[in-house]
């Protein structure tokens, strides 16, 4: 039997007259890499923000490892062991890729207030932070930006940048927000390739907003698919691209 580790139930988002999410029930189990795809407006970043708790649902509830994450605040979800990525990279441009991937750790720094002040533990805390770095870098097969900036890679590598720090966080649930975004053929081929063995190796449960339907037929384990902020199917990548309900609403042919 499949163990859930992130369950909605009964989601409603309303926006004064607009419900973005209705009723929305689904799980998502351990280990399995679930595709929420979904018409322009169909709720899928809504909920993505709901799971960040950047949005306070007007009804349902959310449970990650059977703990409430409608009762944490946005600063807690990192630390609950949930990461996300975003549509649009959010990177610093000028500093290197290495700064950028250690900038994504600091819900997990160990310094308080008195400690910063005095500058104890700092020189400890940075070497441990940057060797974890390098680690998820060379396992990526970026450590050959590592010293340098952001600004001027290609947008592929970014994207793989971005990935990578949020993976120094050791996150349990990576959401992916519309990781092809901007991508070539070939690059989202390589991304596609990237995301399973990031699964793998790192025993990762990831959650793909994803308008590129080869990239979530091709990777995802299971689809489900919403339609004006409800769900109308969900099942394997085969059972979606025959789907009439989905094939009406979304595909408008059959997708092979």
């Amino acid at each position: 039997m499949n163990e859930a580790l992130l369950e909605v139930k009964d989601l409603t988002m309303q926006f004064g007259g607009v419900t973005a999410l209705h009723k929305l029930s689904f799980a998502v189990n351990k280990n399995e890499i679930c595709g929420l795809i979904g018409p322009n407006g169909a709720g899928k970043t809504t909920l993505f923000n709901v799971i960040s708790r950047i949005y306070d649902p007007t009804a349902g509830s959310v449970n990650f490892q059977n703990e409430n994450l409608l009762t944490k605040a946005s600063f807690q979800i990192a630390q609950m062991g949930i990461a996300r990525t975003f549509q649009n990279l959010a990177l610093w441009p000028k500093m290197t890729v290495l700064e950028n991937v250690m900038a994504g750790a600091h819900v997990h720094g160990k310094q308080n207030f008195f400690t910063a002040m005095l500058r104890m533990g700092l020189a400890k805390e940075e070497l441990k932070l940057q060797q974890n770095a390098y680690t998820i870098l060379d396992s990526l097969d970026l450590v050959q930006y590592a010293n340098k900036a952001c600004d001027g890679l290609p947008f592929g590598t970014m994207k793989r940048i971005e990935l990578a720090r949020a993976l120094i966080n050791k996150p349990e649930l990576l959401l992916l927000d519309e990781p092809a975004t901007g991508l070539n053929q070939s690059e989202v081929n390589e991304l596609s390739s990237f995301i399973k063995t990031v699964r793998n190796e790192y025993g990762l449960t990831i959650l793909l907003v994803e308008h590129h339907m080869g990239m979530v037929m091709g990777i995802s384990d299971r689809v489900v698919v919403l339609d004006f902020g409800s769900k109308i199917a969900e099942g394997t990548p085969e059972e979606i691209q025959k789907n009439p309900l989905v094939i009406n609403a979304y595909l408008g042919v059959s997708y092979d």
